[in-house]
Order: C-alpha cells, then structure tokens, then sequence
C-alpha cells in the first residue's frame, strides 16, 4: 500500500484551498438555511400618522376611529414647518387634514376638496394611505347609496376594508420532509462539491502521474495494475470523506435524520459527486498547470452554478439561458431539488429521469477522459518506436 500512503501524503499538502471552500460553505450555508426557513408570511404595517380634523362632523371623527384602528395616531402642532420637520426626520409618516366640509361632500357624493396632505414624495406610506382613503370613501357611498344612514354605512365600510381574508398555501405532500432551510444547503452544495474535488483530486492526481513517479514505479516491484488501484482506492476514500462529511453538516441543518423524499436529496447529491469526479478525471487527462486547474475550478464552478440555478432561481432565468443550461450536469442537479421542495409537482418518473441524465454526464465525463488518456499514452509510445527506425537508418547510412 506505498502508492496508496503517497497519495494522502501528497493529499495533505494540498488540502489548503479545499478546506477553505469548506470552512467558507458551512459558516455561511448555517445562516443562510435559517433565514430560508424563516417565517415569510405578510405582515401589516402600521405607520405613524397625525390627523387634523378642521371639519369636526361626525363623519371626520369616524374616519380619524377608522384610522386608528390600523395605524398610530400621533400628536403634532399643527405648524407647517414642525411638520416638514417631521416629515424630514421620520417621526411621523403621513400627515392627514380633513378639511371642512369633509361630511357634507361625503353625503352628496363630491370626490374634490376633501383630503390635504403632506407626505414625502413618491413614499410607501403615501400609496397605503392613499389607498386606504379612497377604499373607505368609496365603501361608504356605496353602502349609502344602497339605503344605509351615514352611521351604519361608516361602521360597515371599515368592517369591509379591514376584513381579512383565510388564506391557506398548498403544498405538495412528497414536499413535507424537505423543508426550506435543507433545499438552500443542497441547491448550493453543488458548488462545493465542483470546487472541493477539481481543487482537491487534479493537484494529486497530476503529481502521481509525473514521470518521476511512473519511473520510479516501472523499476520498482510494483505492478502497474496495482499502482493505479491504490491511486483509484485513494481517490474514492477522498471523495467519499468529502461527500460524507457534507451529508453530516447537512444533518445540522435539517434538525435529525432525513425522512420519506429528503432522502431523494442525498441520492441526488451523491450522484453529482460522481459528476465532479469526473471533471477532475477529464481535467486530468490533459495535464494542465495548477494555475489552469484553478482557473477551471472556477470557471466549472461559478459558470455553471449561474447559468443552472444555483445562486439564482431558475424562475429568472430566459429561457435561452435555461436552453443553454439544459447541456450542464447542475440544471438536472438543480431540478432534482426544485421537485423535491415543491416548486416543480412532484413525479418519480421524472425524478429518475433527471438523476439518469446525471449519471449519464458522469459515465460520459469519466469515459472521455479514459479516451483521452489512452490516446495521449498510445501517442506517446508510438515515438520510441519512430527515432529507433530513424537511428537504424542512421546507421545504414554512416556504413
């Protein structure tokens, strides 16, 4: 087991930039699972608003009540600057005057003259007030023009705009044990995993595979055969440590073992895993520079995890993107985990389709690199071969 020894030896010195994807991914993938977890239901707002009442009907006072059921009525001095002020400093939110008149324009249906404002410019507040207004306004004539008396028509129109509404969000079933802060870990595990096994696997890999060390393995007693399994034993012990241990953090973020359909989660990224092995084997196979092989990392890595729905969802994505997207391993990655979270409906037969057509990039990716590299070795051996008819001719010659 010597070659198997060197490889973790040669491993080790080049585990700096793998365990800094690491240490990165779960320091950050903890609070950004539990801020997707996070409740996100609609809360109101309730502002801050100050009212002057200059026409002091009955009317005006059921809209000030009307207005205070919803938001914070505050005092303030009715003097133009202290409510610019105000409004400058964000003490208050909307300044409402109801002008005089209010309740007669109200029962003889005039819409002009009734309000005067002062809001900051282009606001939210200003909208949702201005909202509020013309929905109660508007509620309260139609109930009088249906025969109501002011009274009941003002107490049915606020009762009608505040009515709130039961709303229940449907979700799949096959959904329920994949909850949003363990879709968020696996949608970006993808790209970990890319650049955790290209950054990691090529280094070892292209330093075993120097002369030096098939020299030294050619005059040692060491078969070829067993020299390559040590290297394949060495390289799926790595990989599958590296998978292992992102399944362990992944347990953290889903609170305990997976259940039903999360389960389709971890089969998911395990075949993906394969899907970077083999990058790295294809990357390999033309012994490219550290400096490429980073610069692989990266553009496999990052490219593919924009252009497939890691960082962004695939819901804003064009469709020409998507269409590109479709030739990359980490769409059918990404759909596996749209499926299972509910955003797409869920259906097995698609799901295998999706993690075939996974294992098919990873059988493809490792066959093309198995391609290359029998061509560059064939290549290689064809040369001896050459110069010893070139020195026999040589030879002939000079005689």
């Amino acid at each position: 087991m010597q070659v198997f020894k060197l490889y973790f030896k040669v491993l080790r010195k080049n585990l700096m930039t793998p365990l800094i994807f690491i240490i990165v991914f779960v320091s950050i993938s903890i609070p950004m699972s539990k801020a997707a977890s996070a409740d996100k239901a609609f809360k109101d707002t309730s502002l801050k608003i100050v009212v002057f009442d200059e026409d002091g009907s009955e009317e005006s006072k059921a809209l000030t009540e009307f207005i205070g059921r919803k938001h914070k009525i505050t005092e303030l001095e009715n003097d133009k600057n202290k409510i610019l002020q105000a409004l400058y400093f964000e003490s208050v939110d909307y300044v409402l005057i109801i002008n005089d008149g209010y309740g007669k324009k109200l029962t003889t249906g005039e819409t002009s003259g009734m309000f005067s404002t002062y809001h900051m410019h282009d606001s939210y507040s200003t909208v949702m007030m201005t909202q509020l207004l013309d929905s109660y306004v508007g509620s309260v004539r139609a109930y009088m023009a249906g025969g109501m008396d002011a009274s009941d028509a003002e107490q049915n129109a606020a009762d009608a705009v505040f009515s709130e509404a039961e709303v229940t969000i449907a979700r799949d079933k096959a959904s329920e044990d994949f909850g949003a802060s363990v879709s968020s870990y696996f949608r970006y595990l993808a790209y970990i995993l890319v650049s955790v096994i290209i950054s990691a696997l090529c280094p070892v890999l292209l330093k075993l595979s120097k002369k030096e060390f098939r020299f030294r393995t050619n005059c040692s007693c060491i078969r070829s055969s067993s020299y390559s399994l040590q290297i394949i034993a060495g390289s799926v012990v790595f990989i599958m440590f590296v998978w292992g241990l992102m399944m362990i953090v992944s347990l953290t973020q889903n609170g305990g073992i997976f259940r039903g359909n999360a389960w389709f989660a971890v089969l998911n990224s395990f075949i993906y895993t394969l899907v970077c092995t083999g990058f790295a084997l294809l990357i390999c196979s033309f012994e490219p520079s550290d400096t490429v092989v980073n610069l692989m990392t990266q553009v496999i890595g990052l490219g593919s995890s924009f252009l497939c729905g890691v960082f962004v969802p695939l819901s804003l994505l064009s469709d020409s993107v998507i269409a590109a997207a479709k030739f990359l391993p980490a769409y059918w990655y990404v759909k596996v985990i749209e499926m299972l979270k509910g955003t797409e409906a869920f259906d097995g037969k698609r799901l295998a389709m999706y993690m075939l057509i996974e294992s098919g990039f990873a059988i493809a990716l490792m066959l093309i690199a198995l391609v290359v590299n029998r061509m560059k070795y064939s290549s290689a051996s064809v040369k001896p071969l050459a110069s010893k008819k070139e020195r026999k001719l040589n030879n002939k010659i000079s005689i």
